[in-house]
């Protein structure tokens, strides 16, 4: 059983909490919060100008212990079952009351976590995983050097076209696998002591992140109080695509902050971090979250009403709390039954082999 580190998954916690807040506000009338409202206008800047970037952070976690560790093919049949399980069961219920996005095409859709990708990061994430053996060969002391030369070039073709040409998707060796490949191996050289420019900026790492995503945030209040346009486009820009330097530095220095935070083992935290990913499936199921939002939970309503913060933090709350009691429940049972099933033993037996033989 693997022990569980209280400061990554408080970071896996908060990492949720601002991608649970980005699609909140990306999703309903929050997002047309101005200046002329007050602090509700920056909370819902800073809320929701990090829900893309702190992927990375997530791919980055994984990746510090993935590196040094066996390939487990429980892992992989786990998150498939996890985003099947829920993305089946949510999609079923929601055309049975006749939510409005659920359709024959995302019941479909839910039937196949990677192909029909119901939650895009899930099925990037499952592909990830099934390319680690691979990628920790990669990472292996005869290997070293030259995969940090690898790295270095990819890092050139991704990151610095990203960043110097911000015009939509001109980055020429971008997709979503080659890039969670990329920070995958990143973290794993750094790890190993490789990337020693990086690594001078550590001490500072948490002053370094919110710099970085100061520098982010004071471009959407730039555009909307001075009315700088560009400023605009770039903040939408930068926002969303974090394979860019912007991105990439403001969920490194974050991952960085937290590595280096000492606290000690703490249950609870563990006991919701063991969720976060539950809690990502459950909110963004196509055809549930609409409903979600403004079916169930009515945000649209508390923004015109002017209850911006309040209304929203226990949203969140109870999102957290209802998808963590559902997801226990959901590990009780895969526990007791469904991993000591002869069809689950028989596919991770067979991807054993696979890799056994690769």
């Amino acid at each position: 059983m693997e022990k569980r580190q209280s400061n990554f998954e408080l970071l896996r916690i908060l990492c949720m909490v601002l991608i649970v807040g980005f699609h909140m506000i990306g999703q309903t009338k929050m997002d047309g919060c101005g200046p002329e409202d007050g602090i509700a206008y920056y909370y819902c800047i800073f809320m929701g100008s990090a829900g893309r970037l702190v992927c990375n952070t997530f791919v980055m976690i994984g990746a510090w212990f993935l590196a040094d560790s066996e390939f487990r093919p429980e892992r992989v049949v786990n998150l498939w079952l996890e985003i099947f399980i829920y993305s089946v069961t949510i999609t079923v219920i929601c055309l049975g009351i006749r939510c409005e996005d659920a359709g024959i095409v995302t019941l479909i859709q839910s039937f196949f976590p990677v192909f029909g990708r119901p939650v895009w990061f899930g099925a990037e994430y499952i592909c990830l995983l099934l390319l680690t053996p691979w990628l920790n060969e990669m990472l292996d002391k005869k290997n070293v050097h030259r995969t940090g030369r690898i790295v270095k070039l990819f890092g050139i073709l991704i990151i610095g076209c990203a960043t110097l040409f911000p015009i939509g998707h001109t980055t020429p060796a971008f997709s979503e696998l080659v890039w969670f490949c990329f920070l995958y191996l990143f973290i794993g050289l750094y790890k190993r002591g490789e990337m020693s420019g990086w690594q001078k900026t550590e001490r500072h790492s948490f002053v370094w992140f919110l710099l970085s995503y100061s520098v982010l945030c004071g471009m959407k209040i730039a555009a909307d109080t001075i009315g700088i346009e560009p400023l605009r486009y770039l903040y939408t820009y930068f926002r969303g695509h974090y394979e860019a330097l912007l991105g990439f530095a403001c969920s490194f220095f974050l991952f960085l902050a937290f590595k280096n935070w000492k606290i000690e083992h703490c249950r609870l935290v563990n006991l919701i971090s063991r969720s976060t990913f539950a809690v990502y499936i459950i909110h963004q199921t196509p055809a549930f979250y609409r409903y979600m939002w403004n079916g169930i939970f009515q945000i649209d309503v508390s923004v015109e009403n002017g209850n911006v913060i309040g209304y929203s933090l226990f949203v969140m709350a109870v999102i957290f709390v209802v998808s963590v009691c559902v997801d226990n429940i959901r590990l009780f049972v895969m526990g007791r039954l469904v991993c000591k099933c002869r069809a689950y033993q028989m596919v991770c037996g067979r991807l054993r082999k696979f890799y056994q033989c690769s």
